[in-house]
Parts: C-alpha cells; structure tokens; sequence
C-alpha cells in the first residue's frame, strides 16, 4: 500500500490511507505520519481492523500508555482500553444521560499531573446517524485574540480535579484524585506554539477567582473562541482510527443519535509531560 495523507480542513486534521496497523509500519512511514500529527494536531487513519491487542500495540508506537480514570469502562482482559459504549452511559450528577466526552469542549484528563498528551478513539460500532466528534485548534484559537487579551490569559492557571461521576471508582478517585494546577494557556513541547487548554468539568477554578466566577470565565472565554474557524467536525467511519494531541485540541462528541443503537468507540492515552 502507498501511503497518502490529505488534509481534512483548513483549521486542523489529516486524513491517512494506505496504513495497516495491525501489520509492521515502515520507518518511513511512520515517520511521515508523525510528523503530520505534530503539523496538523487530528489525524484520521481509515479502514483499521484491529483486535484489542493490536490497538495497544499500535498506540505504544506513539509513547508510553496511561491509565484512565474510566474505571467502570475499562477492559477486563484489556485494561489500557476504555471502552466507550453509548448503550451503558449512565446519568451524571445532574441526572442528566450524557455519553463520556458530549457535556463540553475539553481536553483528556487534566486533573492527572502528566495528563495525556496523545487520545487514541477506535471506532468499532456506530449509529446510522449522528455520533459525530467535532475538534477545534485551540492554538489558533489563541492566536485570533488580540494582544491584550492574550496577554490577560498568558499566566492564569486552572485548579483541576477529578470529575464525581459514577464510573470512577473510589479507588481510582483516591489514585487520581489530588487537585493539579495547570498553564490555562499551553505551549506545545514540540512546537513552540501556544494554545488555550482546559477541561470545564475538570476545572474547580481559575487561580485567585471564585469557583463561580470561575465558570463564568470558562465559558465566555470558549464561546469566544470555538468559531467555525478552528474547527474540524469528524463524520466517523466503521474502522476510523483517529490521533489527537490534546496539548493543542479541544474536542466534543455529539450527542444527536439513539444511545440505544451502540456507539462503541475503544480509547487509549498516550502519556504526556507536565504542561508549561
């Protein structure tokens, strides 16, 4: 197979072809591919068919796999897998039935002091319709703003904790539990470039605000900016592999389809470093 990379949209995303993963990858090859995650933040590799097994050892050529906190989803003979059913969601503490990732724009697990830089999704089964990830370049989101608004963000930091719902078991809630103080705006190791990272319902507060002043924060800053400018919405396909870099994306999954029909997606972190 000929390896082809093709950009998905003008904000962030790739997509790749001409890969199997659960074959060796060339050098080359993979170096190509890593090079264009580093670039473009998204990238969309089609057509996988991966057991279990191969999934983990696809995501290992990328870094060192994490444990999730998704304590209740994890795979039994598996447990680097969290395995992310639609039909099994369960109500958070505002009773409300959402899937794992639909509440609000985030990135993955800030409330652990090395949070992933990398999230691996599989799809694996989907809904006729709907299901769609969409994924937003919060380095260009910062870039947008203006000079004085980027320079009332630059050393803010965000207090994270672990999130009170119930598929975090009391162990993994004492394991991952501690508060961890993050860079609201991140500078990307590899990169240089500087992009606005938060999970909402991770953050307990902005550092020196009020926890309500704080929300209120967070969520006027977001809905400045996420525009359409700096997101790429995924259509999955059976088989999608998707790589993010979660030092530079936000993403959220859209919750516009019959959880009964079984969205099953399989996901893997890949550890990072402390965010500066």
């Amino acid at each position: 197979m000929t390896l082809r990379i093709t950009p998905l949209s003008d904000a962030l995303g790739s997509e790749v072809v001409g890969v199997d993963f659960s074959k060796p990858v060339s050098v080359s090859d993979f170096q190509r591919i890593r090079s264009e995650l580093t670039d473009r933040l998204v990238l969309v590799v089609r057509d996988q068919n991966l057991t279990p097994a191969q999934l983990v050892a696809t995501v290992q050529m990328f870094g060192e796999i994490m444990p999730q906190h998704l304590s209740e989803m994890l795979m039994p003979e598996h447990p680097d897998i969290a395995v992310l059913d639609s039909r099994n969601v369960q109500p958070g503490p505002d009773g409300r039935i959402m899937p794992v990732g639909s509440r609000a724009w985030h990135t993955d697990h800030t409330n652990h002091a090395m949070p992933p830089k990398f999230t691996v999704l599989y799809a694996v089964s989907l809904p006729q319709t709907g299901g769609d990830t969409s994924f937003a370049n919060m380095q260009r989101a910062y870039a947008r703003l203006t000079d004085n608004e980027r320079k009332e963000l630059v050393n803010l930091r965000t207090l994270n904790k672990i999130e009170d719902h119930s598929y975090v078991s009391d162990a993994d809630r004492s394991r991952f539990g501690e508060r961890q103080s993050h860079p609201l705006i991140r500078t990307h190791p590899d990169t240089g470039r500087k992009g606005i990272y938060l999970h909402p319902g991770k953050t307990e507060s902005i550092e020196g605000m009020t926890p309500e002043d704080s929300r209120v924060f967070v969520d006027q800053l977001l809905d400045k900016t996420i525009v359409p400018e700096v997101i790429y919405r995924h259509h999955w396909l059976t088989g999608d592999l998707i790589i993010w870099d979660n030092r530079g994306v936000s993403h959220r999954a859209h919750a516009d389809y019959d959880l009964s029909a079984g969205r099953v997606m399989h996901r893997v972190l890949v550890r990072g470093e402390v965010p500066f």
